[in-house]
């Protein structure tokens, strides 16, 4: 197998012919590599088909390049370095465009599977896909033409967004605002967009939905007041406001444990109270997941120890749930997971 310099190169050349590329220099600065070595014929079959589809992309009109583009992308990600060396030397205009449409369905199917093995483990959290941050570049363009692409899987389109939200910043913000705004696009998909956007500080989509939410917060009513606040917590996490989710979860432990001890006070049967006191012990939880990723450490610590002794079997979650990394990273969660782990030693999760 020849070296990845040399297939750049030999599929390089090809191009320069194709498209009157004049000098050897000319091609050296566009592979930004040493002169290279030089090569009678191809020594790769996929580079030398990739090279073909090249040339024929140069000279084929443009209408016909979605079928190039598509015959591309099925060489897959070996022949990916050979086909960004073409697009870097090709003269704007059609030709480059159709390469660069086909580096990034490349990237797209590299990325699916990524998003794939997440989609797997059923969980979702801030971060899950900050290692696609290094090739960001490629990467953003790519998510974007995933979520705007009906043949591709809902859950990636879903999870595309969520990946975007990781990696992405306010460059991405106009092109997610048309997507936004086609009203073709299902619902759901539409309100993910959405929250990506209020990630990066557009809160237009989901402005309205905190002003009514905010408005029932203040209803005379405490069961209004949960549920309304509730609304606000779970929406302020996604758009990933943390600040102020930590600060809705205080509002929301001091309803629900209000409301638990009023009806255990009325003698409530405890077949009744037990799903109540559940609600509240999960409230814990979640605001001990809120503080992780609010970077309050020890107000975490306070509230998933609430959760644990109320419900063993959060501790199970500890040391998988995403939302709790930060936690976990600092150098006094071994001791206290330690500590957690003793409130229960003889008991069955």
């Amino acid at each position: 197998m020849m070296t990845s310099f040399r297939l750049k190169i030999l599929v390089a050349v090809s191009f320069a012919n194709t498209v009157g590329l004049t000098s050897a220099a000319s091609l050296e600065d566009a592979v930004s590599a040493p002169p290279p070595v030089a090569a009678k014929s191809y020594e790769d079959p996929l580079v030398a088909k990739a090279g073909k589809l090249v040339a024929k992309l140069a000279t084929t009109a443009a209408s016909r390049h979605p079928i190039i583009i598509h015959e591309l992308v099925e060489l897959g990600t070996d022949a990916l370095d050979a086909i960004r060396a073409a697009r870097d030397v090709a003269p704007a205009g059609p030709t480059r465009r159709a390469l660069d449409r086909a580096v990034t369905w490349i990237v797209a199917t590299r990325l699916s599977e990524v998003m794939l093995a997440g989609i797997k483990t059923q969980l979702t959290f801030d971060g899950q896909y900050a290692e696609l941050r290094q090739d960001a570049k490629e990467n953003l363009p790519a998510l974007l033409a995933m979520i705007d692409d009906e043949s591709v899987l809902f859950n990636l389109r879903i999870t595309s967004c969520r990946a975007l939200a990781d990696i992405g910043d306010r460059s991405v913000v106009p092109r997610l605002r048309e997507l936004h705004g086609d009203l073709l696009l299902p619902p759901s998909l539409r309100e993910e967009i959405g929250i990506v956007l209020a990630v990066f500080g557009d809160t237009f989509s989901v402005r309205k939905d905190l002003q009514e939410y905010g408005r029932f917060a203040r209803s005379p009513r405490a069961t209004v007041r949960l549920s309304a606040n509730l609304q606000l917590a779970h929406l302020y996490y996604r758009i990933r406001d943390y600040e102020r989710a930590v600060e809705t979860y205080e509002k929301i432990i001091e309803l629900a444990r209000n409301l638990y001890d009023a009806r255990k006070r009325a003698g409530l049967p405890k077949e009744l109270l037990a799903p109540i006191r559940s609600r509240l012990t999960l409230h814990y939880y979640n605001a001990a997941c809120s503080n992780s990723l609010n970077g309050s450490l020890e107000r975490a610590k306070e509230y998933l120890r609430k959760a644990v002794e109320a419900d063993p079997t959060h501790f199970s979650n500890i040391d998988k749930d995403g939302d709790l990394i930060n936690l976990r990273r600092h150098e006094s969660f071994p001791e206290f997971r330690k500590q957690l782990g003793k409130l229960f030693e003889d008991e069955e999760l």
